[in-house]
């Protein structure tokens, strides 16, 4: 394992973790870049100039000059501190700019884009709207700068952003993916095990060619698996439901064996949504009168089963005074988006009131039927949940994620 460079554990030291969260500065392991590299040389003949739109502490423009001097590189960087740090590592070939890549006007077009983007959630209201069609809900950061980056690409220019797993098949990003997949060519995406500073952040490489990979490329929805066409990209993609998904060669193979002979829950009339209480916005109407109605947690989901908790903290009670209902209803916990996921669910086919908290989902049946034939309805939902096929594609496709309504609804197979 190589270590880092001495510039790169400096900087880190001087920055505070505050600054570290708010700005993503997170530096790119060195075996990584290496690795990011080595992956490029074959390409590095048509290579004149790069540029490195978050340089942070320089060890990609480092490692570029250490194995090819001539390449004239730019590297921009944010942050003043980082910048202060590095500037004099400018020189003939290599100009270091402090600056907002977003804000970037330079007219100058590049062989190469390679680097590490940072990662946080945006506010909408601070992103200029030319970005709004490539995402949904709040935006990340990175999407940004995948979207200028390859903007900034000459003909058959290559953009190599290492990026958060999650791009890959995060449903926010779906309409990043499909620009990607519709005008450009993947030429890989790898996973990265090397260990960054100060985070677990879980990380690919893409790389991405500025040609058609195929005239043939055109956006597909299938409803199983991205058999429309011979395009080269369909390697690396799998189009269900209108969403394109991105994986490695191996992954994407699996997950289409997956999806044969399944269906989804919503063609089988049933809906997820998310349970409507959240438990600490009516701390007071929760109770421990057990006359009142049930509040089910996520925490009371265990091994498929209801086992009702009481908690430490004296606000957070199982009772709430408030109308619920009584009806069978499949709930999935959601996960809290930070710290391992566990797939666990539960039918609540007990006869009394109850309502559910936010950190659960709900499958409910949409269309009227006597309680009896909902029941066996549900009896499909859950043997499909416990086939051996539901566990290895929610380890593929979510791994340690949480996982929303609409993966619920239009992405997981059903058997």
């Amino acid at each position: 394992m190589t270590s880092y460079n001495k510039l790169s554990l400096d900087i880190t030291k001087a920055i505070t973790k505050q600054e570290k969260q708010n700005d993503g500065i997170y530096f790119t392991p060195p075996d990584t870049i290496q690795k990011n590299i080595e992956y490029l040389r074959p390409y590095f003949k048509n290579i004149n100039s790069v540029l490195e739109p978050s340089c942070g502490s320089c060890e990609y423009i480092t490692a570029l000059q250490m194995v090819y001097p001539h390449l004239k590189i730019t590297g921009v960087e944010k942050n003043l501190s980082v910048f202060d740090a590095i500037k004099h590592i400018s020189n003939d070939n290599v100009d270091i700019q402090n600056g907002d890549f977003l804000k970037y006007s330079n007219e100058k077009k590049y062989d190469l884009i390679i680097g590490n983007p940072p990662y946080f959630v945006m506010k909408k209201k601070e992103v200029e709207p030319i970005y709004y069609e490539y995402f949904d809900g709040r935006p990340n950061i990175f999407i940004l700068f995948i979207i200028k980056a390859l903007s900034l690409l000459n003909e058959d220019g290559i953009l190599s952003f290492i990026l958060p797993k999650n791009f890959l098949n995060c449903l926010y990003y779906s309409n990043t993916r499909k620009f990607i997949y519709n005008n450009f060519k993947i030429l890989t995406i790898m996973k990265c095990d090397d260990k960054y500073i100060d985070t677990q952040q879980e990380t690919v490489i893409i790389i991405i060619k500025n040609c058609k990979s195929n005239d043939s490329n055109n956006d597909s929805n299938n409803d199983s698996n991205n058999d429309s066409n011979n395009d080269s990209n369909n390697e690396f993609t799998l189009n269900i439901n209108g969403h394109s998904i991105f994986g490695e060669p191996h992954n994407i193979t699996k997950l289409t064996a997956l999806y044969k002979n399944s269906v989804t829950l919503k063609h089988l009339d049933f809906n997820a949504s998310v349970g409507t209480v959240v438990w600490n916005q009516h701390k007071d109407i929760l109770t421990s009168d057990d006359t009142k109605t049930r509040l089910i947690y996520s925490s009371d989901i265990h091994n498929r089963k209801l086992e009702f908790k009481t908690y430490k903290n004296d606000k957070k009670k199982n009772f709430i005074d408030k109308l619920g209902i009584s009806e069978p209803l499949l709930v999935v916990n959601r996960g809290y988006g930070k710290g391992s996921y566990k797939f666990d669910y539960c039918l609540i086919t007990d006869n009394f009131e109850y309502l559910i908290e936010n950190h659960l989902m709900c499958i409910k049946y949409t269309k009227p039927e006597k309680k009896e034939n909902v029941l066996h309805l549900y009896d499909r939902i859950i043997k499909s949940l416990n086939d051996e096929r539901t566990r290895e594609f929610v380890d593929l496709y979510f791994g340690n994620n949480a996982i929303n309504t609409t993966e619920l609804n239009t992405i997981l197979p059903i058997y």
